[in-house]
């Protein structure tokens, strides 16, 4: 039986701009994380609600969530040397970030991931 050996969390914030000569980006709060608690807890809560697909980039299924303002995909890969790797994907969004491209998010979010994949 093989382990998994890495595990990722990215969560992304979208904030809504409170101050308009401070201007807020969703870039700035990309948070990552290497919890299995979190990671765990995401794909037993998305288990039981998988939410509406909306679409796919590099393999990775995104969902919308049905009981949040979230889009949220989780994948797994498998490296060399028995390297297996989980990682989820969460964007926050509210009703004042209608006009941030969810698609974007997760394209970028999604490309940094393989960037780490490359480095292992």
């Amino acid at each position: 039986m093989t382990a998994i050996s890495h595990v990722y969390n990215y969560t992304v914030r979208c904030p809504h701009i409170k101050d308009p000569s401070h201007p807020t980006s969703w870039l700035n709060h990309i948070e990552i994380n290497r919890s299995c608690e979190i990671a765990l807890d995401r794909i037993t809560k998305w288990h039981g609600h998988s939410g509406t697909r909306l679409f796919e980039h590099e393999g990775c299924v995104v969902r919308e969530a049905e009981q949040e303002q979230a889009y949220f995909s989780m994948k797994n890969d498998r490296l060399k040397d028995d390297i297996h790797v989980l990682v989820t994907f969460k964007v926050f969004m509210d009703n004042k970030t209608k006009d941030t491209s969810v698609q974007e998010i997760m394209e970028h979010i999604i490309d940094d991931y393989k960037s780490r994949l490359s480095k292992l």
